[in-house]
């Protein structure tokens, strides 16, 4: 390292600190390790950039959960980047694909994917997806207002412990190759349960887990034609306690005296998993999620350079160490899955 690149990782460490304690917030988490540091590079606006507020500030929108990091973000990238300034725009989850289609923020931070209605809108104003760029791993902590991972339940008057995700499947999805299962004793249950028919609820399709559930862990296929919609955590829990023979995704962590969390095993049966965060870092929870950032790309032009150098930043050392900082918040990436966001950057 020579002496230039000395000073300006000691600038960027006394900025992270200056960050971490912005509005009095969490001290300095452990750096994961093997990140790469951020080394700040030079950028300029670009000419006309329709993201600025009528004081030349640039505009960010997106899930109000991740006001935490967005703040200590910009704060960072402001003091080492004079001159560059943003100002709090956060719309909310359903506003991020509108304004970034027409280009009236830089970016916007979102607990879930982009759903097939807001791609072909925005797919037919811009010409080409959004870019996705993958900034952490969703919360453990469903208590707060946040984006979590996923739980899922049974009634405790259920005598199923475990289950793997391939069985989760092929209850809550019609047309499994290994073929759909609607009664308890194919999962291996006797007596009284053995011809109970089960009674999958969750939330409807187009919501953030039901967008989730049915592209990552069903593999597109339709609900069961058994399924129940529900508008919320509460109101799916509510129901299965009302119904023994059901089973519901929802919220993680939301045991309670009448349900049960269900230990995910894996389909060789080597490990058992019930979301720790160790254990959604490592993927070895199958319904940990992650949180995005969707950025403008329109085809045929490079990335907006002050996006690209502010996602740079938020995929370094420090940046995922401010996602490490708050409590019970975010998980931050692995290094692998660093070097493969930072991939679609170039």
């Amino acid at each position: 390292m020579n002496p230039l690149q000395k000073v300006k990782k000691c600038k960027t460490a006394a900025l992270l600190a200056g960050a971490l304690s912005l509005q009095g917030s969490a001290a300095l988490a452990a750096a994961p390790e093997s990140l790469p540091d951020y080394l700040p590079h030079a950028v300029r606006l670009p000419p006309q950039a329709s993201y600025l507020d009528e004081t030349g500030a640039i505009r960010i929108g997106g899930a109000e959960h991740a006001q935490f990091i967005i703040d200590r973000f910009n704060a960072l990238f402001s003091a080492s980047h004079p001159g560059l300034r943003f100002t709090d725009h956060i719309k909310g989850t359903t506003a991020t694909i509108p304004l970034l289609t027409y280009g009236r923020m830089l970016f916007g931070p979102m607990g879930r994917t982009i759903n097939n209605l807001e791609l072909q809108a925005y797919e037919k104003a811009v010409g080409a997806a959004p870019l996705e760029i993958r900034i952490a791993h969703t919360s453990d902590n469903a208590q707060q207002e946040m984006s979590y991972s996923l739980g899922i339940y049974v009634n405790r008057a259920n005598p199923v412990e475990r289950m793997s995700a391939c069985q989760v499947a092929r209850i809550f999805s019609n047309g499994n190759p290994e073929g759909d299962l609607s009664r308890w004793g194919q999962l291996g249950v006797g007596g009284e349960w053995k011809e109970r028919i089960i009674h999958p609820f969750g939330t409807p399709e187009y919501t953030g887990m039901g967008t989730y559930m049915q592209s990552e862990q069903l593999q597109g296929r339709t609900f069961a034609s058994t399924y129940e919609q529900w508008g919320s955590t509460e109101a799916i829990l509510k129901r299965l306690e009302q119904d023994p023979a059901g089973i519901a995704f929802a919220a993680i962590g939301r045991e309670s005296a009448t349900l049960k969390q269900v230990v995910i095993v894996s389909e060789d049966g080597r490990t058992e998993t019930r979301g720790s965060r160790q254990d959604v870092s490592s993927s070895i929870y199958p319904y940990g999620r992650y949180v995005y950032f969707y950025l403008q790309r329109v085809p045929g032009q490079p990335l907006d350079p002050v996006a690209k150098e502010y996602l740079r930043m938020v995929l370094s050392r420090q940046g995922q160490q401010i996602i490490a900082s708050q409590p019970d918040g975010y998980i931050p990436l692995t290094a692998a899955e660093v070097s493969t966001e930072l991939r679609k950057l170039d």
